[in-house]
């Protein structure tokens, strides 16, 4: 069993090594073209070190258990977009300083990508860079697309494309190379769209070649006529391999030339940690397993620090050449340490067998690997954006083309902090908007002061903010107070912070209005449930509206300010006579009620009973406040409620017989009467018609609370 396994790993392997080298030809022709075609053997030896380095480290350390690696599209296209920009400090040079200078700023290039990758994976940082804007990343792959188009263009015909070389590329020459070369490209992509088959391009490039050959032949060409024809590359297998570094020309290099091209360096690292994160995201999915991307990130780091060192560049986990591998029946990392004994074993003829290849095949592969870059980043990620989004798309692509890698990168970053900025300050940070009569305080008060209440409460508003407030959502929620005056005049208005994660200091300045527009208006204002940092930053500006210690607190505060508005004082009570009176209908009913009361017991210094005592008394307010207290095991009490002056309590508990359902604390000086069960049946017995006329006082009491936590619930759900 271990030997067939062995051998299914070593099958999957080999069939994968084969995209793998198409992939290792087609980025060292790439990277190696313009100036650096005459050492193209040298850059395909390149390529070949970064798939058996970069490939064989990470086959045995990543966490994947079937990780294939290598060169990939992304920082292919931008490592050659940085030796393009190259091209004028390369001509003129001799050949051997011209070549010191280009594995110089590629070991340079590889060598900050793979300390970037790997700090940032020891940091653990990982995931910091997922915040990156989703269209500047599509921008950014759609301009990596965008430089693998204009790599093949220069590698088939010859001529690096610009406005200023248009007339040079439309000569007959490179004009038909290019026309077949875009015409080969369409055809794969129709192929790779069609066949899903893993070998389907690397027998396609074989195939091709093959056919290519032939054409020549049929034409009468000789074996050198063929390979002089133009219409293959013209390398030849190095004697021998070596390390740059031990070389004395590459320490010689003109390392001051290479400062310039420290924003492209830089761009590079980016795409190198990104590629490496979606990559490993992507390879993740399809596995169905979970993995550590911050050791991902370091594994991969060292590998390509290696991979510098060595002579080759960048390389990471590819995704398809994993799934292919996956897909051939790899289970394990085996696959991918043949793979990288592959690359290795090509190097004794891999590089000049490059030049048994026509240009048309690698590069309208890259065409290829381009256009569909370009258009499921740049055209189809429309589908997927925003309008407005997705014009950082074209913007990317467009900045990168024209200013250079990390210009178009940054004004990504730029372009997307100002759309997430315009976006947050539309957004509504108003989630709830609701009168004194919808969420009334938790203070019980008397059946009159209810009723006033009732009809009256709308002139207590409250705006519960929340998320994060900028300048642009300040001015938003200034204009909606505005009209919110306009429409109710209300007498006070409660701004309730308990859902703001926090304000940004300029829109200080626009509480500062709404408290001057409120304050011109005659209308009392509060804010509550402040965080400290939203406290400090409110405070610091000097814009500090009144506040109170929580909503219950503002809104009790806005309902007195009702009340005393109605001629009634927030302190006022009416004796037990008046308010008996009123409630059973009869003065003699109201006498004969006081007669079978009792000073209430408490069953300690601050609680008339304890949450869970028999419920055999009836209570009644006539001053002062009593709060009801909930108690948990283990956890703090609760407050649940207050009863003020002239209102009844226990009522529930008493009709039921049941037990007491919280506490009752005494929270200022209060004179409270019980009504006890015995003396409750004697009354029932010998004034049954004021019994009648109590129990209707206690529906009536329990119809209002009802109707008050009725609209309380329809504001919570509106």
């Amino acid at each position: 069993m271990q030997a067939r396994n062995f051998l299914t790993e070593l099958s999957a392997g080999l069939v994968t090594s084969l995209l793998s080298l198409a992939y290792c030809f087609s980025y060292g022709a790439l990277i190696f073209a313009g100036p650096l075609q005459p050492f193209l053997s040298e850059g395909i030896a390149a390529a070949l070190i970064t798939a058996a380095v970069v490939g064989t480290l990470i086959a045995l350390t990543s966490g994947f258990r079937v990780s294939i690696a290598g060169p990939d599209s992304n920082t292919a296209a931008l490592l050659a977009a940085m030796m393009a920009a190259l091209a004028p400090a390369l001509a003129g040079r001799p050949a051997t300083e011209a070549l010191a200078l280009a594995f110089a700023a590629l070991a340079l290039a590889t060598f900050i990508s793979g300390a970037t990758t790997y700090l940032i994976g020891w940091r653990r940082l990982g995931r910091l860079v997922r915040f990156v804007p989703y269209p500047v990343l599509a921008g950014f792959l759609a301009a990596s697309g965008w430089l693998m188009v204009l790599g093949a263009v220069r590698m088939a015909s010859g001529v690096s494309p610009s406005f200023a070389t248009l007339a040079e590329i439309a000569q007959p020459g490179p004009a038909l190379a290019l026309a077949i070369t875009v015409c080969w490209a369409g055809l794969l992509w129709v192929v790779a769209a069609r066949f899903k088959h893993f070998m389907i391009l690397p027998i396609a490039s074989i195939g091709a070649t093959v056919a290519t050959v032939l054409v020549f032949q049929w034409l009468g060409f000789s074996s050198e006529e063929i390979q002089n024809s133009g219409w293959f590359f013209e390398a030849s297998a190095p004697h021998h391999v070596t390390l740059p570094m031990l070389q004395a020309e590459f320490w010689k290099a003109d390392w001051g030339v290479l400062l310039a091209r420290s924003g492209d360096m830089a761009a590079i690292a980016v795409m190198t940690v990104l590629s490496i994160l979606l990559n490993s995201t992507g390879v993740e999915q399809a596995a169905r397993t979970d993995i550590d991307l911050d050791r991902e990130l370091r594994v991969q780091g060292i590998a390509n620090i290696a991979s510098g060192l060595l002579g080759g560049f960048v390389g990471y986990i590819s995704v398809s050449r994993t799934l292919m591998a996956r897909g051939a029946g790899g289970t394990g990392r085996i696959a991918g340490v043949v793979v990288g004994l592959v690359a290795l074993a090509s190097l004794a003829g891999g590089p000049g067998l490059i030049s048994e290849f026509p240009r048309f095949v690698l590069s309208g592969l890259l065409l290829q690997i381009g256009g569909s870059l370009l258009w499921n980043w740049g055209m189809a990620s429309r589908r997927r954006l925003p309008p407005l989004e997705w014009l950082l798309v074209p913007l990317v692509v467009i900045a990168t083309a024209s200013l250079g890698i990390l210009v178009g990168f940054l004004l990504g970053i730029l372009g997307g902090c100002v759309i997430f900025a315009f976006n947050v300050s539309r957004v509504d940070i108003v989630e709830r908007d609701f009168g004194g009569d919808e969420q009334p305080s938790s203070l019980m008060r008397s059946s009159e002061e209810m009723a006033l209440l009732g009809a009256h409460g709308g002139a207590v508003r409250v705006l519960q903010l929340g998320s994060f407030i900028f300048f642009g959502s300040a001015y938003r929620l200034q204009e909606r107070i505005v009209n919110l005056v306009a429409a109710h005049r209300p007498r006070m208005v409660i701004l309730d912070f308990s859902a703001v994660t926090g304000i940004d200091s300029s829109a200080g300045s626009g509480f500062a209005k709404i408290r001057d527009a409120l304050h011109s208006q005659g209308i009392q204002h509060s804010i509550v449930g402040l965080s400290a940092g939203v406290r400090r930053v409110m405070a610091d500006a000097d814009r500090l509206l009144p506040h109170h210690a929580n909503l219950d607190e503002a809104l009790e505060h806005g309902e007195n300010l009702i009340l005393a508005g109605l001629g009634l004082k927030p302190s006022q009570h009416r004796p037990l006579l008046d308010w008996f009176t009123d409630a059973l209908g009869r003065a003699d009913h109201a006498h004969d009620l006081i007669d079978a009361l009792v000073p209430a017991d408490y069953v300690d210094e601050r609680y008339l009973c304890r949450q869970g005592d028999p419920t055999d008394t009836l209570l009644f307010v006539e001053s002062g406040r009593v709060s009801v207290i909930i108690e948990r095991q283990g956890s703090a009490a609760i407050r649940q409620r207050v009863f003020g002056a002239n209102t009844m309590m226990g009522e529930m508990g008493f009709f039921l017989e049941a037990p007491r359902t919280a506490s009752l604390r005494i929270d200022q000086d209060a004179v409270v009467w019980a009504l006890d069960r015995p003396s409750y049946r004697r009354l029932s017995e010998k004034r049954p018609e004021l019994v009648a006329a109590l129990l209707t006082y206690t529906v009536r009491v329990q119809s209002e609370r009802l109707a008050y936590a009725t609209r309380q619930i329809a504001a919570l759900r509106r």
